[in-house]
């Protein structure tokens, strides 16, 4: 974002250098009639197009392998890459000794989930070593993040939306700490395509402490209909903040938030939307979606062998 706002700057100083006016502005951006903070906005909003911009599908936990969901590994990582999916949602936690690895929770259901044989009786994180040990199904191996950064380093056009769960200060900070870096230990370059998901305003500032990241997801689950910002809100604090899209379950992207983000070009998502007919509906109306599995061929939305 901070090459966005250098270009606002520089443009706003173009013109104060060479006596143009705000109409002129207003002209140049294409913009005339509206004031001049919206066209310059929308000026360098258009410096660098987002890989959302299109809306391409976001494969939810990596996706699906071999009638499995959310196992967040490479495995289903590389098969899904080889479908077609080029942007991935990836589960993130941190372990007891503070390495990052991809896995939804660490609940004991969520071992059962996994296939995974190991008596947890309560939600707290295990070491490393332990849960890296652990097959998932039998045959599959957890990813680490440094793992993770290795398939971006292999595949260039691969991009990971981050669900790192919480929301507090504390395991904000920690997460992306080692998240940024780790990342820039190996290449710097891959913050370029890594994506934050953030689950309410503060957490903007504890993210951005670390790195300023081209694009940013502003998702919605964490909010009850009790503490939800209205849509007006939602929209302007987005407009303001840089934010490339906003997610949310279906029932969250009302009319009057649709028709406000679209006014600021906000891209929009839901999830997880597994079925064909609801797919094309969403995308008919400009909303993106995470899936499992529904991957865009350019003219229908396709499950792979073996779902029903």
């Amino acid at each position: 974002m901070k090459k966005r706002i250098w270009f606002a700057f520089v443009l706003m100083l173009m013109f104060t250098i060479t006596g143009c006016g705000t109409e002129s502005i207003e002209n140049i951006a294409g913009a005339k009639g509206k004031n001049t903070e919206s066209s310059v906005k929308e000026a360098w909003k258009d410096d660098k197009k987002s890989v959302l911009a299109d809306l391409p599908e976001i494969s939810h936990g990596l996706g699906y392998i071999d009638g499995h969901y959310i196992t967040n590994t490479i495995e289903a990582l590389e098969y899904n890459y080889e479908r077609g999916f080029r942007v991935f949602e990836v589960d993130l936690n941190m372990t007891s000794d503070n390495r990052l690895i991809a896995r939804h929770d660490w609940t004991p259901g969520h071992y059962q989930w996994l296939g995974q044989d190991y008596q947890a009786t309560e939600e707290v994180p295990i070491p490393f070593d332990s849960v890296m040990s652990l097959k998932i199904h039998d045959k599959y191996n957890t990813a680490s993040w440094e793992d993770l950064l290795e398939v971006m380093q292999k595949y260039p056009d691969i991009y990971f939306v981050t669900d790192t769960k919480h929301k507090d200060e504390e395991n904000v900070r920690t997460t992306f700490s080692y998240l940024v870096s780790t990342t820039k230990q190996i290449d710097p370059n891959l913050l370029d395509r890594i994506i934050p998901q953030i689950y309410d305003q503060n957490m903007l500032s504890y993210v951005e402490a670390y790195h300023d990241f081209n694009d940013v997801i502003f998702t919605l689950y964490h909010y009850t209909n009790e503490d939800i910002p209205t849509a007006t809100e939602l929209a302007d604090w987005s407009y303001r903040n840089n934010i490339t899209a906003i997610a949310g379950l279906p029932f969250r992207l009302t009319e009057e938030l649709r028709i406000l983000l679209r006014e600021k070009n906000i891209a929009m998502y839901t999830h997880t939307i597994n079925t064909p007919a609801d797919a094309a509906e969403f995308r008919k109306n400009g909303i993106g979606i995470y899936t499992d599995y529904l991957f865009y061929n350019g003219s229908e939305f396709i499950k792979p062998e073996g779902v029903q």
